[in-house]
Protein backbone atom coordinates (compact mmCIF):
# COMPACT_ATOMS: atom_id res chain seq x y z
CA UNK A 1 0.00 0.00 0.00
CA UNK A 2 2.80 2.49 1.12
CA UNK A 3 4.98 2.27 -2.25
CA UNK A 4 6.11 5.66 -2.18
CA UNK A 5 9.54 7.04 -3.15
CA UNK A 6 12.54 7.71 -2.02
CA UNK A 7 13.11 11.39 -1.93
CA UNK A 8 16.59 12.63 -2.95
CA UNK A 9 17.88 16.32 -3.20
CA UNK A 10 17.39 15.76 -7.04
CA UNK A 11 14.26 14.88 -7.16
CA UNK A 12 11.64 12.49 -6.14
CA UNK A 13 12.78 8.92 -7.99
CA UNK A 14 9.86 6.32 -9.13
CA UNK A 15 8.48 4.73 -6.29
CA UNK A 16 9.89 1.30 -5.05
CA UNK A 17 7.43 -2.04 -5.11
CA UNK A 18 6.54 -2.59 -1.77
CA UNK A 19 4.47 -5.46 0.11
CA UNK A 20 1.02 -4.04 1.23
CA UNK A 21 1.13 -2.65 4.69
CA UNK A 22 -1.89 -5.12 4.95
CA UNK A 23 -2.54 -8.73 3.39
CA UNK A 24 -5.40 -8.05 1.43
CA UNK A 25 -8.83 -10.12 1.39
CA UNK A 26 -10.45 -12.25 -1.09
CA UNK A 27 -12.31 -9.18 -2.56
CA UNK A 28 -11.85 -6.40 -4.65
CA UNK A 29 -12.24 -2.78 -2.80
CA UNK A 30 -14.46 0.20 -3.89
CA UNK A 31 -13.89 3.57 -2.70
CA UNK A 32 -16.33 6.69 -2.87
CA UNK A 33 -17.17 9.99 -1.32
CA UNK A 34 -20.42 11.77 -1.15
CA UNK A 35 -22.66 14.09 1.00
CA UNK A 36 -25.82 13.59 2.90
CA UNK A 37 -28.00 16.17 4.76
CA UNK A 38 -29.20 15.63 8.39
CA UNK A 39 -32.46 17.33 7.98
CA UNK A 40 -33.36 16.95 12.05
CA UNK A 41 -30.15 19.11 12.66
CA UNK A 42 -28.62 22.66 11.68
CA UNK A 43 -25.16 23.32 10.96
CA UNK A 44 -23.20 26.99 10.36
CA UNK A 45 -19.92 27.25 9.00
CA UNK A 46 -18.17 29.31 11.54
CA UNK A 47 -14.71 29.82 9.68
CA UNK A 48 -16.53 32.20 7.69
CA UNK A 49 -18.96 33.32 10.07
CA UNK A 50 -22.03 31.20 8.00
CA UNK A 51 -21.64 33.38 4.82
CA UNK A 52 -21.23 30.26 2.56
CA UNK A 53 -23.51 27.83 4.84
CA UNK A 54 -25.80 27.93 7.49
CA UNK A 55 -26.31 31.60 7.53
CA UNK A 56 -29.96 30.85 7.85
CA UNK A 57 -31.34 27.63 9.26
CA UNK A 58 -29.72 24.84 7.21
CA UNK A 59 -29.38 20.70 7.50
CA UNK A 60 -25.86 19.31 8.91
CA UNK A 61 -24.15 18.24 5.87
CA UNK A 62 -21.90 14.66 6.89
CA UNK A 63 -18.76 13.74 4.48
CA UNK A 64 -19.92 10.22 4.03
CA UNK A 65 -16.91 7.90 2.95
CA UNK A 66 -17.50 4.20 2.23
CA UNK A 67 -15.16 1.62 1.86
CA UNK A 68 -16.67 -1.66 0.10
CA UNK A 69 -16.40 -4.91 -1.57
CA UNK A 70 -15.98 -4.45 -5.36
CA UNK A 71 -17.12 -6.73 -8.32
CA UNK A 72 -14.12 -8.22 -9.64
CA UNK A 73 -14.96 -6.29 -13.26
CA UNK A 74 -14.03 -3.33 -11.68
CA UNK A 75 -11.05 -4.90 -10.35
CA UNK A 76 -8.79 -3.98 -13.72
CA UNK A 77 -9.38 -0.37 -12.86
CA UNK A 78 -6.56 2.25 -12.24
CA UNK A 79 -5.94 2.05 -8.40
CA UNK A 80 -7.13 4.87 -6.36
CA UNK A 81 -4.23 7.31 -4.97
CA UNK A 82 -3.88 7.98 -1.61
CA UNK A 83 -4.57 11.81 -2.22
CA UNK A 84 -7.76 11.21 -3.87
CA UNK A 85 -9.15 10.59 -0.26
CA UNK A 86 -8.80 14.99 0.15
CA UNK A 87 -10.57 15.35 -3.33
CA UNK A 88 -14.22 15.85 -1.62
CA UNK A 89 -17.03 16.25 -4.23
CA UNK A 90 -17.92 20.09 -4.60
CA UNK A 91 -20.34 20.26 -7.21
CA UNK A 92 -23.29 21.70 -4.92
CA UNK A 93 -22.33 24.78 -4.42
CA UNK A 94 -24.06 25.42 -1.09
CA UNK A 95 -21.32 23.08 -0.03
CA UNK A 96 -18.45 23.99 -2.39
CA UNK A 97 -16.66 26.30 0.25
CA UNK A 98 -17.58 24.21 2.86
CA UNK A 99 -15.63 20.99 0.98
CA UNK A 100 -12.55 22.89 0.14
CA UNK A 101 -11.80 23.92 3.86
CA UNK A 102 -12.73 20.56 4.87
CA UNK A 103 -10.29 18.98 2.16
CA UNK A 104 -7.45 21.68 3.18
CA UNK A 105 -7.90 21.29 6.82
CA UNK A 106 -7.31 17.39 6.17
CA UNK A 107 -4.35 17.09 4.26
CA UNK A 108 -2.99 19.81 5.96
CA UNK A 109 -3.65 17.47 9.26
CA UNK A 110 -1.74 14.48 7.31
CA UNK A 111 1.17 16.47 6.52
CA UNK A 112 1.48 17.38 10.03
CA UNK A 113 0.97 14.06 11.45
CA UNK A 114 3.44 12.08 8.14
CA UNK A 115 5.78 14.78 8.13
CA UNK A 116 6.11 16.42 10.98
CA UNK A 117 4.66 20.23 10.02
CA UNK A 118 1.35 21.86 8.75
CA UNK A 119 1.43 21.44 4.89
CA UNK A 120 1.98 25.75 4.62
CA UNK A 121 5.17 25.24 6.73
CA UNK A 122 6.54 22.66 4.84
CA UNK A 123 10.07 23.31 2.33
CA UNK A 124 10.78 22.49 -1.04
CA UNK A 125 12.22 18.93 -0.10
CA UNK A 126 9.43 18.03 2.62
CA UNK A 127 6.59 19.11 0.04
CA UNK A 128 8.32 16.38 -2.27
CA UNK A 129 7.82 14.15 0.34
CA UNK A 130 4.25 14.95 0.82
CA UNK A 131 3.42 14.82 -3.02
CA UNK A 132 4.99 11.35 -2.82
CA UNK A 133 3.01 10.18 0.16
CA UNK A 134 -0.59 11.97 -1.40
CA UNK A 135 0.76 9.88 -4.98
CA UNK A 136 1.06 6.41 -3.05
CA UNK A 137 -1.45 3.49 -4.41
CA UNK A 138 -4.19 2.17 -2.33
CA UNK A 139 -5.80 -0.83 -3.40
CA UNK A 140 -9.23 0.72 -3.84
CA UNK A 141 -10.81 1.71 -6.82
CA UNK A 142 -13.24 5.20 -7.25
CA UNK A 143 -16.76 4.64 -7.98
CA UNK A 144 -16.42 1.07 -8.58
CA UNK A 145 -19.55 -1.34 -8.64
CA UNK A 146 -20.41 -2.38 -5.65
CA UNK A 147 -20.33 -6.14 -5.23
CA UNK A 148 -23.61 -8.07 -4.30
CA UNK A 149 -23.71 -8.73 -0.39
CA UNK A 150 -25.32 -8.23 1.81
CA UNK A 151 -22.32 -7.20 4.00
CA UNK A 152 -22.24 -5.88 7.71
CA UNK A 153 -21.54 -1.95 8.37
CA UNK A 154 -18.67 -0.80 10.26
CA UNK A 155 -18.63 2.73 11.58
CA UNK A 156 -15.27 4.43 11.26
CA UNK A 157 -14.53 7.47 14.22
CA UNK A 158 -10.65 9.08 13.63
CA UNK A 159 -9.80 11.30 16.76
CA UNK A 160 -8.42 14.37 18.43
CA UNK A 161 -6.52 16.26 15.46
CA UNK A 162 -6.61 13.45 12.90
CA UNK A 163 -7.88 13.56 9.75
CA UNK A 164 -10.44 11.75 8.42
CA UNK A 165 -8.79 9.14 6.37
CA UNK A 166 -6.25 8.26 9.56
CA UNK A 167 -6.85 4.84 9.65
CA UNK A 168 -7.36 4.06 5.63
CA UNK A 169 -5.40 0.97 5.46
CA UNK A 170 -8.04 -0.60 8.20
CA UNK A 171 -10.62 0.14 6.46
CA UNK A 172 -9.00 -0.86 3.10
CA UNK A 173 -8.67 -4.45 4.89
CA UNK A 174 -12.24 -4.55 5.71
CA UNK A 175 -13.69 -3.91 2.82
CA UNK A 176 -11.45 -6.83 1.38
CA UNK A 177 -13.12 -9.68 3.95
CA UNK A 178 -16.42 -8.35 3.28
CA UNK A 179 -17.27 -5.04 5.30
CA UNK A 180 -18.86 -1.68 3.92
CA UNK A 181 -17.06 0.62 5.95
CA UNK A 182 -18.83 4.70 6.35
CA UNK A 183 -16.47 7.10 8.04
CA UNK A 184 -17.07 10.78 8.31
CA UNK A 185 -15.76 13.77 9.42
CA UNK A 186 -17.71 14.08 12.60
CA UNK A 187 -16.85 18.26 13.24
CA UNK A 188 -17.88 20.50 16.00
CA UNK A 189 -21.35 20.44 16.01
CA UNK A 190 -21.98 24.12 16.41
CA UNK A 191 -19.01 24.32 13.41
CA UNK A 192 -16.86 26.26 15.89
CA UNK A 193 -13.98 23.74 14.41
CA UNK A 194 -13.40 21.32 12.01
CA UNK A 195 -11.85 18.86 14.20
CA UNK A 196 -13.97 16.36 16.07
CA UNK A 197 -16.29 17.19 18.00
CA UNK A 198 -15.95 13.87 20.15
CA UNK A 199 -19.60 14.44 21.88
CA UNK A 200 -22.99 14.37 21.28
CA UNK A 201 -22.32 15.34 17.85
CA UNK A 202 -20.13 12.49 16.82
CA UNK A 203 -22.97 10.47 18.62
CA UNK A 204 -25.70 11.86 16.10
CA UNK A 205 -23.56 11.43 13.02
CA UNK A 206 -23.09 7.68 14.17
CA UNK A 207 -26.55 7.28 14.05
CA UNK A 208 -27.50 9.33 10.73
CA UNK A 209 -24.24 7.27 8.86
CA UNK A 210 -26.32 4.26 9.77
CA UNK A 211 -30.04 5.40 8.82
CA UNK A 212 -28.24 6.39 5.60
CA UNK A 213 -26.49 3.43 5.19
CA UNK A 214 -29.70 1.39 5.67
CA UNK A 215 -30.38 2.44 1.93
CA UNK A 216 -27.58 0.38 0.16
CA UNK A 217 -29.04 -2.80 -1.17
CA UNK A 218 -25.63 -4.38 -0.22
CA UNK A 219 -25.30 -3.17 3.15
CA UNK A 220 -26.37 -5.54 6.37
CA UNK A 221 -27.32 -2.79 8.43
CA UNK A 222 -28.67 -5.37 11.26
CA UNK A 223 -25.23 -6.23 11.63
CA UNK A 224 -23.21 -3.13 12.64
CA UNK A 225 -19.76 -2.57 14.56
CA UNK A 226 -18.44 0.73 15.69
CA UNK A 227 -14.85 1.23 15.21
CA UNK A 228 -12.90 4.58 16.66
CA UNK A 229 -9.48 5.71 17.90
CA UNK A 230 -8.32 7.62 20.58
CA UNK A 231 -10.70 10.54 21.31
CA UNK A 232 -13.28 8.99 18.74
CA UNK A 233 -13.03 5.96 20.82
CA UNK A 234 -14.05 7.62 23.96
CA UNK A 235 -16.99 9.16 21.60
CA UNK A 236 -18.04 5.77 20.91
CA UNK A 237 -18.01 4.54 24.04
CA UNK A 238 -20.31 7.18 25.37
CA UNK A 239 -22.24 7.04 22.79
CA UNK A 240 -22.55 3.18 23.33
CA UNK A 241 -23.64 4.05 27.39
CA UNK A 242 -26.60 5.93 26.09
CA UNK A 243 -29.92 4.50 24.91
CA UNK A 244 -30.39 3.38 21.49
CA UNK A 245 -27.04 2.76 20.50
CA UNK A 246 -27.21 0.89 16.83
CA UNK A 247 -23.76 -0.38 17.47
CA UNK A 248 -23.80 -4.45 17.61
CA UNK A 249 -20.17 -4.47 18.88
CA UNK A 250 -17.59 -1.83 19.83
CA UNK A 251 -13.85 -1.90 18.89
CA UNK A 252 -11.48 1.03 21.02
CA UNK A 253 -8.20 1.71 19.99
CA UNK A 254 -6.00 3.20 22.16
CA UNK A 255 -8.61 5.28 24.10
CA UNK A 256 -5.53 6.76 26.17
CA UNK A 257 -7.98 6.33 29.40
CA UNK A 258 -6.98 2.67 29.43
CA UNK A 259 -3.78 3.90 31.32
CA UNK A 260 -4.66 5.77 34.37
CA UNK A 261 -7.09 4.94 37.35
CA UNK A 262 -10.40 6.27 37.87
CA UNK A 263 -9.71 9.19 40.25
CA UNK A 264 -6.83 10.77 37.11
CA UNK A 265 -8.64 13.96 35.79
CA UNK A 266 -7.63 13.49 32.11
CA UNK A 267 -10.51 11.75 31.49
CA UNK A 268 -13.11 12.77 33.74
CA UNK A 269 -16.18 12.78 31.58
CA UNK A 270 -15.87 9.66 29.74
CA UNK A 271 -15.57 8.29 33.44
CA UNK A 272 -18.99 9.67 34.37
CA UNK A 273 -20.69 9.16 31.36
CA UNK A 274 -19.81 5.31 31.07
CA UNK A 275 -19.78 4.60 34.56
CA UNK A 276 -23.95 6.02 34.35
CA UNK A 277 -24.79 4.49 31.63
CA UNK A 278 -23.22 1.29 32.26
CA UNK A 279 -26.55 -0.71 31.91
CA UNK A 280 -26.38 0.41 28.32
CA UNK A 281 -22.97 -0.95 28.18
CA UNK A 282 -23.88 -4.21 26.88
CA UNK A 283 -22.25 -4.70 23.75
CA UNK A 284 -19.29 -6.94 23.30
CA UNK A 285 -16.47 -4.85 22.77
CA UNK A 286 -12.23 -5.25 21.91
CA UNK A 287 -10.11 -2.79 23.99
CA UNK A 288 -6.69 -2.35 21.90
CA UNK A 289 -3.76 -0.68 24.03
CA UNK A 290 -0.14 -0.39 25.03
CA UNK A 291 0.72 -3.05 27.66
CA UNK A 292 1.16 -0.95 30.63
CA UNK A 293 -2.96 -0.74 30.62
CA UNK A 294 -4.51 -1.06 34.41
CA UNK A 295 -8.02 -1.08 31.89
CA UNK A 296 -9.69 0.40 35.28
CA UNK A 297 -12.72 1.71 33.65
CA UNK A 298 -13.72 -1.26 31.15
CA UNK A 299 -13.31 -3.47 34.37
CA UNK A 300 -16.14 -1.72 35.35
CA UNK A 301 -18.33 -2.36 32.13
CA UNK A 302 -19.46 -5.53 33.96
CA UNK A 303 -22.59 -6.01 31.67
CA UNK A 304 -20.08 -6.50 28.50
CA UNK A 305 -18.42 -9.21 27.45
CA UNK A 306 -14.83 -7.24 26.72
CA UNK A 307 -11.50 -8.06 25.20
CA UNK A 308 -8.35 -6.83 26.08
CA UNK A 309 -5.38 -7.08 23.43
CA UNK A 310 -2.01 -5.38 24.59
CA UNK A 311 0.03 -4.63 21.82
CA UNK A 312 3.84 -3.90 22.51
CA UNK A 313 5.99 -1.27 21.05
CA UNK A 314 2.93 0.67 19.03
CA UNK A 315 2.68 4.84 19.74
CA UNK A 316 -0.72 6.46 20.48
CA UNK A 317 -0.56 7.24 16.12
CA UNK A 318 0.27 3.63 15.52
CA UNK A 319 -2.65 1.74 16.07
CA UNK A 320 -3.94 3.96 12.77
CA UNK A 321 -2.07 3.62 9.20
CA UNK A 322 -1.16 7.31 9.03
CA UNK A 323 1.63 6.33 11.61
CA UNK A 324 2.58 3.59 9.90
CA UNK A 325 3.16 6.25 6.72
CA UNK A 326 5.16 8.43 9.03
CA UNK A 327 7.34 5.61 9.72
CA UNK A 328 7.92 4.19 6.12
CA UNK A 329 8.67 7.90 5.43
CA UNK A 330 11.67 8.01 7.99
CA UNK A 331 12.65 4.88 6.80
CA UNK A 332 12.89 6.11 3.00
CA UNK A 333 14.87 8.76 4.73
CA UNK A 334 16.81 6.56 6.41
CA UNK A 335 17.98 4.29 3.16
CA UNK A 336 18.51 7.62 1.48
CA UNK A 337 21.46 8.89 4.53
CA UNK A 338 19.43 11.39 5.79
CA UNK A 339 21.13 12.20 9.70
CA UNK A 340 18.74 11.17 12.45
CA UNK A 341 16.93 9.12 10.68
CA UNK A 342 17.99 5.33 11.55
CA UNK A 343 16.75 5.09 15.53
CA UNK A 344 13.15 5.80 14.08
CA UNK A 345 13.28 3.46 11.31
CA UNK A 346 14.64 0.92 13.20
CA UNK A 347 11.24 0.70 14.59
CA UNK A 348 9.54 0.21 11.38
CA UNK A 349 9.64 -3.67 11.17
CA UNK A 350 8.01 -4.27 14.46
CA UNK A 351 5.34 -1.33 14.66
CA UNK A 352 4.55 -3.05 11.02
CA UNK A 353 4.11 -6.13 12.22
CA UNK A 354 1.97 -5.49 15.56
CA UNK A 355 -0.18 -3.15 13.37
CA UNK A 356 -0.89 -6.12 11.39
CA UNK A 357 -1.19 -8.40 14.26
CA UNK A 358 -3.88 -5.41 15.38
CA UNK A 359 -5.99 -5.53 12.20
CA UNK A 360 -6.17 -9.12 11.94
CA UNK A 361 -7.52 -9.22 15.46
CA UNK A 362 -9.90 -6.71 14.71
CA UNK A 363 -11.40 -8.52 11.72
CA UNK A 364 -11.20 -11.55 13.68
CA UNK A 365 -13.33 -10.39 16.66
CA UNK A 366 -15.71 -8.69 13.82
CA UNK A 367 -16.24 -11.96 11.85
CA UNK A 368 -17.26 -13.60 15.22
CA UNK A 369 -19.43 -11.29 16.75
CA UNK A 370 -21.32 -9.78 13.39
CA UNK A 371 -22.66 -12.89 12.47
CA UNK A 372 -19.66 -14.49 9.99
CA UNK A 373 -19.62 -16.94 12.17
CA UNK A 374 -15.76 -17.62 10.91
CA UNK A 375 -14.13 -20.69 12.34
CA UNK A 376 -10.80 -19.88 11.86
CA UNK A 377 -11.07 -16.03 13.37
CA UNK A 378 -12.79 -18.24 16.53
CA UNK A 379 -10.35 -20.33 16.48
CA UNK A 380 -7.56 -17.42 16.25
CA UNK A 381 -9.09 -15.77 19.30
CA UNK A 382 -9.38 -18.76 21.38
CA UNK A 383 -5.43 -19.59 20.58
CA UNK A 384 -4.69 -15.71 21.50
CA UNK A 385 -6.39 -15.88 24.56
CA UNK A 386 -4.98 -19.23 25.70
CA UNK A 387 -0.98 -17.64 25.60
CA UNK A 388 0.19 -16.50 28.81
CA UNK A 389 -0.05 -12.53 29.35
CA UNK A 390 3.49 -10.36 28.41
CA UNK A 391 4.51 -7.04 27.38
CA UNK A 392 6.86 -8.55 24.68
CA UNK A 393 4.60 -9.45 22.33
CA UNK A 394 0.57 -8.78 21.72
CA UNK A 395 -1.61 -10.58 24.04
CA UNK A 396 -5.60 -11.23 23.87
CA UNK A 397 -7.31 -11.53 27.20
CA UNK A 398 -10.96 -12.29 27.41
CA UNK A 399 -13.13 -10.55 29.91
CA UNK A 400 -17.02 -12.37 30.66
CA UNK A 401 -19.99 -10.62 31.71
CA UNK A 402 -20.15 -10.02 35.67
CA UNK A 403 -16.35 -10.30 35.84
CA UNK A 404 -14.65 -7.03 37.74
CA UNK A 405 -11.22 -7.98 37.55
CA UNK A 406 -8.28 -9.90 36.76
CA UNK A 407 -7.15 -13.42 37.73
CA UNK A 408 -5.24 -12.64 41.26
CA UNK A 409 -1.77 -13.14 41.61
CA UNK A 410 -0.02 -15.51 42.91
CA UNK A 411 3.30 -13.66 44.41
CA UNK A 412 4.81 -17.22 44.37
CA UNK A 413 4.59 -17.26 40.67
CA UNK A 414 8.19 -17.98 38.15
CA UNK A 415 6.71 -14.76 36.09
CA UNK A 416 5.81 -11.45 36.82
CA UNK A 417 2.29 -10.27 37.10
CA UNK A 418 0.11 -7.80 34.37
CA UNK A 419 -0.59 -4.46 35.54
CA UNK A 420 -4.37 -5.37 35.80
CA UNK A 421 -2.81 -8.19 38.30
CA UNK A 422 -0.48 -5.93 40.22
CA UNK A 423 -2.66 -3.00 40.33
CA UNK A 424 -5.52 -5.99 42.28
CA UNK A 425 -2.24 -6.95 44.16
CA UNK A 426 -1.38 -3.38 45.67
CA UNK A 427 -4.35 -2.22 46.43
CA UNK A 428 -5.47 -6.06 48.20
CA UNK A 429 -2.33 -7.37 49.10
CA UNK A 430 -0.85 -4.03 50.28
CA UNK A 431 2.52 -2.22 49.35
CA UNK A 432 5.03 -4.96 50.54
CA UNK A 433 3.67 -8.08 49.00
CA UNK A 434 3.86 -5.62 45.86
CA UNK A 435 6.74 -4.28 46.50
CA UNK A 436 8.02 -7.66 47.58
CA UNK A 437 7.14 -8.29 43.79
CA UNK A 438 8.86 -5.75 42.02
CA UNK A 439 12.11 -6.49 43.71
CA UNK A 440 11.82 -10.35 42.68
CA UNK A 441 11.51 -9.22 39.04
CA UNK A 442 13.20 -6.58 38.49
CA UNK A 443 16.68 -8.04 37.22
CA UNK A 444 14.73 -10.33 34.84
CA UNK A 445 12.33 -7.94 33.43
CA UNK A 446 13.42 -4.19 33.70
CA UNK A 447 11.54 -3.18 30.47
CA UNK A 448 8.51 -4.36 31.67
CA UNK A 449 5.29 -1.61 32.14
CA UNK A 450 5.91 -1.95 35.98
CA UNK A 451 9.09 -0.63 35.54
CA UNK A 452 8.83 1.48 33.08
CA UNK A 453 5.30 3.11 32.87
CA UNK A 454 4.78 6.71 34.96
CA UNK A 455 0.96 6.50 33.59
CA UNK A 456 0.70 3.56 35.40
CA UNK A 457 3.35 3.94 38.77
CA UNK A 458 1.16 7.60 38.77
CA UNK A 459 -1.70 6.34 38.76
CA UNK A 460 -1.57 3.70 41.53
CA UNK A 461 0.76 6.17 43.48
CA UNK A 462 -2.44 8.67 43.54
CA UNK A 463 -4.87 5.93 44.19
CA UNK A 464 -2.73 5.52 47.52
CA UNK A 465 -2.30 9.05 48.67
CA UNK A 466 -6.51 9.33 47.74
CA UNK A 467 -7.58 6.48 50.09
CA UNK A 468 -5.54 7.88 52.63
CA UNK A 469 -2.76 5.29 52.84
CA UNK A 470 0.10 7.68 53.01
CA UNK A 471 2.56 5.31 54.58
CA UNK A 472 2.22 2.66 51.88
CA UNK A 473 2.60 5.68 49.11
CA UNK A 474 5.73 6.85 50.63
CA UNK A 475 7.42 2.99 50.98
CA UNK A 476 6.18 2.73 46.97
CA UNK A 477 7.72 5.46 46.12
CA UNK A 478 10.83 5.08 47.84
CA UNK A 479 10.84 1.45 45.78
CA UNK A 480 10.28 3.69 42.15
CA UNK A 481 12.99 6.17 43.35
CA UNK A 482 15.32 2.92 43.59
CA UNK A 483 14.34 1.93 40.24
CA UNK A 484 14.76 5.23 39.06
CA UNK A 485 11.38 5.56 37.46
CA UNK A 486 10.79 9.77 37.17
CA UNK A 487 6.84 9.04 38.23
CA UNK A 488 6.44 12.39 39.78
CA UNK A 489 6.68 13.70 36.10
CA UNK A 490 2.92 12.56 35.82
CA UNK A 491 2.16 14.82 38.38
CA UNK A 492 3.82 17.52 36.90
CA UNK A 493 2.29 16.56 33.75
CA UNK A 494 -1.20 16.98 34.66
CA UNK A 495 -0.54 20.53 36.59
CA UNK A 496 0.65 21.32 33.26
CA UNK A 497 -2.52 20.18 32.31
CA UNK A 498 -4.55 22.04 34.72
CA UNK A 499 -2.70 25.47 34.42
CA UNK A 500 -3.48 24.89 30.57
CA UNK A 501 -7.26 24.64 31.39
CA UNK A 502 -7.79 27.87 33.78
CA UNK A 503 -8.18 25.25 36.62
CA UNK A 504 -5.22 26.43 39.08
CA UNK A 505 -6.34 24.93 41.63
CA UNK A 506 -5.84 21.53 40.03
CA UNK A 507 -2.31 22.20 39.30
CA UNK A 508 -1.55 23.24 43.06
CA UNK A 509 -3.40 19.85 43.99
CA UNK A 510 -0.86 17.66 42.13
CA UNK A 511 2.94 19.89 42.58
CA UNK A 512 1.46 19.54 46.22
CA UNK A 513 1.35 16.02 45.83
CA UNK A 514 4.60 15.38 44.26
CA UNK A 515 6.53 18.00 46.66
CA UNK A 516 4.83 16.29 49.80
CA UNK A 517 5.92 12.85 48.55
CA UNK A 518 9.94 14.28 47.54
CA UNK A 519 10.29 17.87 49.53
CA UNK A 520 13.95 17.46 47.84
CA UNK A 521 12.81 18.06 44.19
CA UNK A 522 14.13 21.47 43.61
CA UNK A 523 12.01 22.01 40.40
CA UNK A 524 8.78 20.81 41.92
CA UNK A 525 9.30 23.32 45.09
CA UNK A 526 9.84 25.75 42.80
CA UNK A 527 7.32 25.48 40.40
CA UNK A 528 4.87 25.49 43.90
CA UNK A 529 6.15 28.38 45.14
CA UNK A 530 5.51 30.20 41.81
CA UNK A 531 2.06 29.07 41.33
CA UNK A 532 1.10 29.46 45.33
CA UNK A 533 2.08 33.32 44.87
CA UNK A 534 0.50 33.79 41.41
CA UNK A 535 -2.94 32.10 42.61
CA UNK A 536 -2.80 34.00 46.10
CA UNK A 537 -2.54 37.05 44.15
Amino acid sequence: MFACSLHSAQGVSSPPPSEPLLAPGPLAVGFQSSWAFDEGRTYRTNFDEGKTYGAEKAPRPLLVLRWYPAARDGAAAEAMSHGRYFALPGEDPRLASYAAALAAHARSVFAEQTLGEPEAELDETERADLESLLAAPTPCRYGAEPSGGPFPLVVYHGGAGSSFEDNAALCEFLASHGYVVIGSAFPEADGSSLGIDAGRGSAEDVQFLVRWARALPFVDWRHVALIGHSAGAQALLKYAAQPGCVGDALVLLDTTQDYYALGMPLHESLVREATEGSAFLTRPMLVATGPEAIFALCDRLVNAERTYLTVPELGHDEYISQGLQRLARIGRQAMAGVAGADTEAARAPTVRTNYRHLCETVRAFLDTELGRKDVESSARLERECARPWTHQTPCLVRVARGVSGPEPYDPESDTPPSPRQFCRLLEDGGVESACAVLERFRGAEPLGPLYTSTMLAGSLLHGLLAAGRRDEAELYYSGLKEIALPVLGLFEFLADIGTMQGKPEQALYFLRLAHDLDPEAAGIAGRLRKLEEEHAK
